[in-house]
């Protein structure tokens, strides 16, 4: 059986048999390969190739991890990542050597888990019910990039880099009176000015690092940069930012967005990419931020959501080709009150007579819901 699938959604032992549409601007290309592993994409497929045909007939497929095993194994990566987040920011604090070779096996481990099952990996930033922004923050950033920069077909090397750089991005924060950080109000302009001085500040407390490469320092000093020039701490425009600068900075607005916050309750993620899409041209350059919500999908993995039916869902699963009918479990009825969860493939069912639909989308932390249980189980 045939089927056209997006580049991203290829997995390992997937048989491909061509790209293209057989005209003149896109012409057929047969490939007949079968994929061995992630890592070899570009070799059987040409960066620019989006769309191709597989035979599921002939595909030999490694089956992904189930969802809560997956997100037990990551759950446990995260506490461990953490300890380590606080052990550089407090050496900063108290002024002695930062180990930064350390990072790159734990932002392995991120990878690993990616690969396995991406929609675990997608929910576990936003589920750990941590007040301590300053660590947490960094840890999101750095499982996003790695999220983001598999989206964009970069490889596990370069997915290693940018997931350190995400890891470390913040770091200069750390230089930062916790009276600033923490502040519940509005900054004054002096305040403002003095936090403005983290992401230089992160620059020079890594670079000398033999194992940070140029472009890695490179993004924690252009984090805040902004695609019209108004961000700090330099002022440049569109693709005068780096590369993994670019794939930072969105990340970092995602995570701060859907974050609690002492002066701001967590936006939904699917309000917060509607708003950041608002910043495209502002903020972001439009490829970035149109690549970053399809990466991430019009209902994010771990949305809590109310179906047409009444009841209510959380989202486990993508669909890229149907990105408004993705993979649910339903866990909560009509009144919100628990009942026995059931998996719902809304695409499946469409045009069926149990066909439902997402209604309205839910920010669970307003309701006062504990998601992470459901994901477990």
């Amino acid at each position: 059986m045939q089927q056209s699938i997006s580049r991203k959604d290829l997995r390992p032992g997937m048989f491909v048999v061509s790209h293209g549409q057989g005209t003149f601007e896109d012409p057929l290309v047969q490939v007949n390969r079968c994929l061995p592993r992630l890592d070899a994409l570009d070799d059987v497929l040409a960066p620019q190739v989006d769309i191709v045909q597989v035979d599921l007939d002939r595909s030999v497929l490694v089956p992904a991890t189930h969802l809560a095993e997956e997100a037990r194994t990551a759950n446990r990566l995260y506490t461990e990542a953490l300890g380590y987040v606080r052990s550089f920011v407090d050496a900063v604090r108290r002024g002695t050597e930062i180990d930064t070779h350390a990072a790159s096996p734990i932002v392995d481990g991120f990878i690993e888990s990616v690969f396995r099952n991406e929609a675990a990996t997608t929910t576990l930033f936003k589920l750990r019910g941590f007040d301590e922004y300053t660590y947490t923050h960094s840890l999101n950033v750095s499982i996003l990039a790695v999220l983001f920069g598999k989206h964009l077909g970069l490889d596990r090397q370069t997915l290693r880099e940018v997931g350190v750089a995400g890891m470390f991005h913040d770091i200069g924060k750390a230089r930062i009176p916790e009276t600033i950080l923490n502040k519940p109000g509005k900054l004054t302009e002096n305040e403002f000015a003095v936090m403005k001085s983290h992401p230089l500040e992160g620059y020079r407390l890594l670079r000398g690092k033999p194992d940070l490469t140029p472009e890695m320092l490179r993004a924690v000093l252009e984090h805040h940069e902004r695609c019209d020039g108004t961000g700090y701490p330099r002022g440049l425009k569109g693709t005068e930012i780096g590369r993994f600068s670019r794939i930072i900075s969105v990340v970092d607005v995602y995570d701060a967005l859907t974050s609690r916050r002492v002066y701001k309750e967590p936006m939904a993620p699917a309000k917060a990419l509607g708003l950041m899409y608002q910043w495209r041209d502002r903020d972001f350059t439009p490829q970035v931020i149109d690549n970053f919500i399809k990466c991430l999908g019009v209902f994010p993995v771990g949305s809590l959501v109310r179906l047409s039916g009444g009841e209510h869902a959380l989202v486990v699963g993508a669909n890229p080709q149907h990105p408004t009918r993705p993979l649910v479990k339903v866990i909560l009825d009509a009144k919100m009150k628990p009942r026995l969860p059931a998996t719902l493939d809304l695409d499946a069912l469409s045009g069926t007579d149990q066909a439902q639909e997402i209604v309205q989308v839910l920010n669970p932390d307003e309701a006062k819901i504990n998601l992470e249980p459901f994901f477990l189980s």
